[in-house]
């Protein structure tokens, strides 16, 4: 039996995880001197209103390797396999935490997977590896199918402000649309397991309605897809957004999530997101 690990920076709620046979490692968020664990004691709502209270920015710290080897622990006492599918190792170190964990369980068969991707593009990869699993698949064929979705993955992004993305550290090459911000809402998207800058847009309707036009240029209409709707704080726009996805493209399965505590620390309120890989 193999059995499937991310962390919450994948943007699955846990309810979401369990039903899907997916255990969560969780990363961890602290206001001043207060510190939370993501999904457990602090869920999206709670944490945007901290937000929106808070003067300073929360900070995160991805799990440690001591976390990752009790969750690893008990998953393989029975025998099974693990197979855990993490955030990118440009944008966390929780990558390393996992490669530590299992170099301490010697005898345990449990794959580390570099999913080059974060929250919906990261969750999408992680419902892909659940149903081969409880198909019965074995973990060559698994891998094998991440490595093809993976390289078909697209993520595009609209955030109200870089401002988050630059003071935690994780605006890769979208630094050069600073000093450029005044009413431009920037379409990013995740290039090799960075945040890069794709567009400029004027207004943030006008950038979804880019984003949307962007992912139709490189999906078909009549390709199936794995697809997904994710946001920070904006379900309303969230729910149009998943409309608008399911007229224009095929989808398969599309999943909505709203990023809790981990990616709106970096990401900030107000972000809609949209991912789409192939079905192959």
């Amino acid at each position: 039996m193999i059995k499937i690990v991310t962390d919450s920076a994948s943007s699955i709620a846990p309810d979401v995880a369990r039903a899907a046979g997916i255990s969560i490692v969780p990363m961890k968020v602290a206001f001043g001197d207060e510190t939370y664990i993501d999904g457990v004691n602090l869920d999206g709502p709670g944490f945007y209103q901290r937000l929106m209270a808070s003067r300073a920015l929360p900070a995160t710290s991805q799990p440690s390797a001591g976390e990752f080897m009790e969750t690893l622990q008990r998953l393989t006492d029975d025998g099974s396999e693990v197979l855990c599918v993490l955030i990118s190792h440009h944008l966390s170190g929780t990558l390393s935490s996992a490669e530590a964990a299992r170099d301490m369980l010697p005898g345990r068969s449990i794959h580390i997977y570099n999913t080059l991707s974060v929250s919906i593009g990261q969750g999408l990869l992680c419902f892909a590896a659940a149903d081969m699993a409880k198909a019965g698949e074995p973990i060559e064929a698994i891998l094998g199918h991440l490595e093809r979705l993976r390289s078909q993955l697209r993520v595009y992004f609209v955030v109200d402000t870089l401002e988050f993305l630059q003071r935690g550290g994780r605006i890769g090459g979208a630094s050069a649309l600073l000093g450029t911000m005044l009413k431009i809402k920037p379409i990013l998207h995740i290039v090799n397991g960075r945040i890069e800058p794709l567009e400029k847009v004027r207004s943030k309707q006008k950038a979804v309605e880019r984003m949307l036009e962007i992912m139709s240029e490189n999906v078909g209409p009549d390709t199936p897809v794995l697809a997904a709707v994710g946001h920070t704080n904006a379900e309303a726009e969230a729910a149009e957004l998943e409309m608008e996805m399911r007229k224009r493209f095929r989808c398969q399965r599309l999943f909505v999530a709203e990023a809790g505590p981990t990616i709106g620390t970096h990401a900030g309120p107000g972000v809609l997101a949209i991912a789409t890989c192939p079905v192959v």
